[in-house]
């Protein structure tokens, strides 16, 4: 009898174990649960020269505006890989105005690129790299600083409704105070919410106060 209760329990250890291995998830770098055809938050925004290529093929073929990257928001593995990215985008025409827009990039098996969906908002981007008065300022990297994330939670505790989760940080302006220009996750306060990416400006006063002063969403481009 105790013969044969042996012979059952390593036969229920032997299925447990192999039910183990056939889990349909991933791992990433980072150790958390990957579901493969789920969108990953990269860990960094920092634009790579992998990024960039990517970009550069998808667009090599496009005329009428140019897609600049500025931060690298995800990926999502497919039949391929689907990369998103935050993009100053500048239409070719005299005295055109950058505005943000969010690019999904498909890049197959075979590393071809192409675009697949462009998300448009009506954020201006008007940054420098050299330090002018009164002026926005590009970082030198997008990653958020403690500084640009403490303003934001102060400016965004009274607001209802929805979470506010710094992505990037795109420009600041010093003026009577320092304004913030960043990229936010923004998660409504609903059952079942879907998250959506939208610009932020968040002044913060001398006195440490902050407020929200433009939110900007993205809406995907519409034929006309």
């Amino acid at each position: 009898m105790k013969k044969l209760f042996a012979l059952i329990f390593a036969a229920m250890i032997g299925i447990s174990l192999t039910a183990c291995g056939n889990d349909s998830t991933e791992k990433d770098v980072s150790g958390s649960d990957v579901i493969v055809g789920g969108w990953t938050a990269t860990e960094s925004p920092e634009v790579t020269d992998e990024v960039k290529t990517v970009l550069e093929k998808a667009t090599a073929e496009m005329v009428g505006s140019t897609y600049e990257p500025v931060a690298y928001l995800g990926s999502q593995v497919v039949a391929g890989t689907n990369h998103r990215i935050l993009c100053k985008l500048t239409p070719a025409t005299e005295k055109a105005e950058s505005t943000y827009a969010i690019v999904t990039v498909y890049e197959n098996l075979d590393g071809k690129c192409e675009i697949t969906e462009i998300l448009n908002s009506e954020a201006k981007v008007n940054v420098t790299e050299e330090v002018i008065d009164g002026g926005w300022i590009a970082p030198e990297t997008p990653a958020v600083t403690a500084e640009s994330k403490k303003a934001l939670e102060s400016a965004v505790s009274e607001l209802a409704g929805a979470t506010y989760s710094p992505v990037a940080l795109l420009a600041t302006q010093v003026v009577a105070g320092t304004n913030y220009c960043m990229l936010c996750e923004v998660t409504p306060v609903v059952e079942n919410p879907e998250a959506h990416y939208s610009v932020v400006i968040v002044y913060e006063a001398a006195d440490g106060t902050s407020s929200v002063t433009e939110i900007f969403d993205f809406a995907a481009e519409t034929a006309e």
